[in-house]
């Protein structure tokens, strides 16, 4: 459930924010991204949420959440345990990704990069790996709603999500756009046999 990112958000106030005047100066984006978040949203809970495999996952596995020994070239730590929880065993690789999506000049060996160091140990099914690009713009657009949230409970100025909503757009834009290249090479790295 999209809404669950945090506890003072609803759909009704997510949508009242999204409409309020703070965004007026970025009024065409926001719109679009209130639209993707609907979209995105339905879309999971409609396809994904009885078809995924679920399991203990971290949340926020990312680049900016461990600790590496950059002279053994080895993880020493995770950091950040807020978001773990009982979810799709997919989104631990999609919001590892998330971070990369849209990056400059090209973001593809990022992935590449990932998508090899990943499948050493994890594991897909094709139905998950399909699933990879609506979960990683699941990630991106949850934040949207997470700043929403922390601006109704008064913790953070809705300035956080109104200078992020136009980067917010581009990286899932870019998503949209490479898809179908993301879920090839995770079929081919991990060896998943379409059908």
């Amino acid at each position: 459930d999209m809404y669950k990112v945090h506890h003072a958000i609803t759909p009704e106030k997510f949508l009242e924010t999204m409409q309020s005047s703070a965004f007026d100066h970025v009024r065409d984006t926001a719109t679009r991204m209130t639209q993707e978040t609907l979209d995105i949203s339905e879309r999971c809970q409609n396809k994904y949420k009885a078809s995924l495999p679920t399991q203990l996952i971290h949340g926020d596995l990312h680049y900016d959440n461990v600790l590496v020994n950059k002279e053994e070239e080895k993880v020493t730590g995770l950091l950040d345990f807020e978001f773990c929880s009982f979810d799709w065993r997919a989104l631990e690789m999609a919001i590892s990704l998330s971070k990369y999506a849209g990056e400059e000049p090209d973001a593809m060996p990022y992935f590449d990069d990932f998508i090899d160091g990943y499948s050493e140990t994890g594991e897909l099914t094709l139905d998950e790996a399909r699933a990879i690009p609506d979960l990683i713009n699941l990630r991106i657009l949850s934040n949207v709603v997470y700043f929403c949230g922390r601006a109704v409970a008064g913790e953070d100025d809705i300035s956080s999500l109104t200078t992020r909503i136009e980067n917010y757009e581009k990286r899932v834009n870019w998503i949209k756009e490479h898809g179908d290249e993301i879920v090839a090479r995770i079929i081919d790295k991990m060896g998943l046999v379409v059908e």
